[in-house]
């Protein structure tokens, strides 16, 4: 028999028939330099574990255990063997016990639980295989193979710890469909075009003759489908990436393809198709041999853990809002419910929507270019597939690394918690971080620390670990803030793998900092960032496997007992805190310098433990705290602040600037006033800036663009119930048979508010069409709030600032 050898990246990772049905093998995808080799792994058996529920219990009692299947065949174990492995930190004899087929684990296991408590038995097969194997799919894995007949047989496989040079082929389309309900029947709106680009290709493919060279005309619908399945085989992408391609796009082809009697096999393998699977609350798209890659996921992942050194503020997450907020460029627009208008009405209607739907796929594409860096990292670091990862949350990630480890360090994972089980962890909440709100005023030398990591490094630095757990007369331990007790030794799955994960972190800024142009490194150390501030949030989330009330709430009992000890040794130093929140600490110098500051750093960050810092961020001269108004009075308020660094950069949390549903000339206004105040120290010149923008729209000459109002139009004008003013702008625009995108959903349009009406939503006009303004208006619902929340700690009220009143003195 001649071995072979294959070098590449693990695309796809499933469990399928062979011999007709008669038996099962797992089936790995490897993408190699040369393609991509589909290998069968016929050896690897089922299994689970069984914890006795007492010592009674043996291996002839497990043995005598059966199912009887419809066909009179029996489901029982083929092998039994008796394996000692720790389970959270105690030692325990199980049964290890193998079947033929995985499909039948569920159900003998659950006949097992009258014997005891059955262990990894909820497992997916293909992902038992990955963490057996400890594969990790995105590095360089190894196959060592033979041939038997048309099969490759695996002999061994293995991932190794370093980069494959094995470059993924991406295909990026978007489906558009017959709508004159305005939502599509998948049962009889036929899909009209569907756009694409690859390796260099774009097109359009259609059923109509339309003027653009990149249309291609396929007559029917049928035809169109059909040639988009042929176009995949041909171009053979190994990633198809879709937006919201998993809950619209593919299973409406699916549908449409079954309506017309097409198999729609876009998968590697012969006479497969999709399979449409739920992956928690996220809908997913298995694709055999390929990688589903839906970037309207990804994108809402990169947003809501600010992986990204771009931040995606959008008010939806629509693919042109999303597509705006990364490159700065709008894409091609019209309207989504009049889509079937624009295809029935022919001509330039169906050339302007044929622009618009290649738009679609090459704004797609160039937003999967700018994900996949970030996602091939988080792949890597969590050891899953990329379609896998793809559709996974930071908890699901952080679990499948722990179920990795567990098996590496012989310990048995531990199982799901029952619906009961997740009811009764969410009823007993804990504390939280400690905050302390600053007193609201203008301040001037703030030095700013945070510790590095708080979360984690206190996780390491006290073995906080469900196994870690140990009972009151534990000897050589951590006693905790709450009174848990945590064992020193030996360490804990989860103080390990965070260790690992924040050394690797380390090294990785150091090679950044010598090539700080590399987006791989950049992309490496924010997916250890990403994974390694997640396993906190991992024990405390009530769903989780290794879940511990008493590990999370001593996490934030520490972080508490730390910012605390900061804010004690900073006052013993001779500095006053000013502000606290979580991990961050903004200290006052008051007549002390910056050799004192440098000097109680040092000496604070003596007296933590080893895996703790607190860091430097930067030295402040000036910064303006407001406040917010509360029921007993104003009070300060959290993450809304302006400071000015003393290299000249101006850090600002909770102010209007970065907000477009506020008028221009309000952001520019409030933006003079902190500069004004922060980088010249002048209150006179911050309340002259104020008195003069106050003047400019008295006197009726200010230009109509610095008063827009820009916000979203989230449906069709024809959906909304209540009035708004950009509604009611919107509407007019329309009446008036103005050309607008007024109409267009989820289009972001511009309102002016005019002298004419009775009421602010009267008054609005689109910006195209206002010709005045409403001064009143802008100076007491735009100028003031955005001013006065800064100058009233200056001692200035608004009646004041409207020059009606003399200066209050401070």
């Amino acid at each position: 028999m001649e071995f072979l050898e294959a070098k590449g990246i693990v695309l796809d990772a499933d469990y399928t028939s062979r011999n007709s049905g008669a038996s099962g093998a797992i089936r790995i995808s490897l993408k190699t330099g040369e393609g991509v080799l589909s290998f069968l792994d016929t050896n690897f058996i089922p299994y689970f574990y069984l914890l006795p529920g007492n010592t009674s219990i043996n291996k002839a009692d497990v043995k005598a255990a059966s199912i009887a299947n419809p066909d009179g065949s029996f489901i029982e174990a083929v092998k039994i063997e008796e394996v000692e492995m720790e389970l959270l930190g105690k030692k325990h004899k199980l049964f290890k016990i193998f079947l033929t087929n995985p499909k039948d684990v569920p159900r003998f296991s659950s006949t097992l639980q009258q014997f005891g408590t059955c262990y990894e038995n909820d497992i997916p097969f293909w992902k038992r295989y990955l963490i057996d194997k400890n594969l990790s799919p995105i590095q360089l894995t190894i196959v060592k193979y033979h041939l038997e007949g048309q099969e490759l047989l695996i002999d061994e496989i293995h991932s190794e710890d370093r980069e494959s040079d094995v470059k993924l082929e991406c295909l990026s389309f978007d489906i558009e469909t017959y709508n004159p309900l305005g939502v599509p029947r998948e049962n009889k709106d036929p899909v009209i075009m569907i756009s694409y680009t690859c390796k260099g290709e774009s097109a359009v493919l259609t059923s109509k003759q339309i003027d653009r060279k990149f249309v291609k005309n396929l007559g029917n619908e049928k035809a169109l489908i059909q040639e988009f399945i042929s176009t995949i085989k041909r171009l053979n992408p190994d990633i198809i990436a879709g937006y919201n391609s998993s809950n619209f796009d593919i299973p409406y082809l699916m549908k449409r393809a079954k309506a017309l009697g097409i198999k729609f096999d876009i998968c590697r393998y012969e006479g497969e198709e999709p399979r449409l699977e739920h992956h928690g609350l996220i809908s997913a798209v298995k694709i055999p041999g390929r990688i589903n890659l839906d970037v309207y996921n990804v994108a809402r992942f990169v947003a809501t853990v600010g992986a990204s050194e771009k931040v995606i503020k959008v008010n939806s997450f629509k693919l042109y809002e999303v597509y705006h907020a990364i490159s700065g460029k709008d894409k091609n627009m019209v309207e989504k419910t009049a889509i079937w208008k624009l295809w029935d009405d022919n001509g330039k209607d169906t050339e302007e929507l044929a622009d618009y739907s290649l738009s679609d796929a090459l704004s797609l594409h160039e937003l999967y270019e700018f994900f996949i860096p970030i996602e091939l990292e988080v792949s890597k670091v969590s050891r899953m597939t990329l379609g896998e990862a793809s559709i996974s949350t930071t908890s699901q990630m952080v679990e499948f690394m722990l179920m990795h480890n567990a098996v590496l360090r012989n310990q048995v994972i531990p199982n799901r918690p029952s619906e009961y089980e997740i009811t009764e962890r969410l009823s007993r909440p804990y504390e939280g971080a400690y905050v302390m709100t600053p007193d609201a005023g203008i301040y001037e030398k703030i030095m700013v620390y945070d510790f590095r990591g708080l979360y984690p490094s206190i996780i390491i630095a006290h073995n906080i670990d469900p196994s870690s757990v140990c009972s009151e007369n534990c000897e050589d331990c951590y006693d905790a803030p709450e009174g848990t007790k945590f064992r020193k030794q030996p360490m804990g799955i989860i103080p390990v793998l965070l260790k690992m994960l924040i050394e690797e972190r380390s090294a990785v800024k150091k090679l950044f900092k010598k090539e700080p142009d590399n987006k791989a490194l950049a992309a490496r150390s924010t997916a250890l960032k990403i994974i390694a501030n997640s396993f906190y949030g991992y024990l405390g989330y009530a769903r989780s496997r290794w879940y511990s009330r008493e590990c999370a709430a001593e996490v934030t009992a520490y972080g508490r007992l730390y910012i605390h000890k900061t804010i004690d040794q900073a006052a013993e130093a001779g500095f006053r805190s000013l502000y606290t929140d979580t991990d961050s600490v903004f200290l006052l110098m008051g007549n002390r310098t910056k050799d004192d500051a440098e000097q109680f750093l040092k000496k604070f960050n003596a007296s933590l433990p080893s895996s703790m810092e607190l860091e430097y961020e930067d030295f402040y001269t000036r910064a303006v705290f407001v406040g917010k108004r509360g029921g007993s009075g104003t009070t300060g308020a959290k993450k809304k602040y302006a400071m000015l660094s003393e290299s000249g950069r101006v850090k600002i949390k909770g102010f209007e600037l970065v907000r477009r549903d506020w008028a221009k000339i309000a952001r520019d206004t409030q933006l003079a006033v902190l500069e004004a105040i922060l980088k010249e120290g002048s209150k006179d010149k911050a309340v002259a800036i104020v008195k003069n923008t106050v003047a400019r729209l008295q006197s009726g000459n200010v230009p109509i663009k610095e008063l827009a109002i820009h916000t979203q139009l989230r449906k069709g004008l024809k959906n909304y119930d209540v009035k708004s003013p950009e509604l009611n702008a919107a509407k007019k625009a329309v009446e008036q048979g103005v050309k607008t995108k007024a109409d267009v959903e989820g289009a972001a349009i511009g309102y002016v508010i005019t002298k004419h009406g009775n009421t602010i939503s009267e008054k609005a006009e689109i910006e195209e069409t206002a010709k005045d303004y409403d001064p009143d208006y802008y100076i007491d619902h735009q100028i003031l709030p955005a001013t006065l929340k800064i100058l009233k700690e200056l001692g200035y009220s608004a009646d004041e600032l409207k020059t009606r009143g003399s200066q209050k003195k401070l």
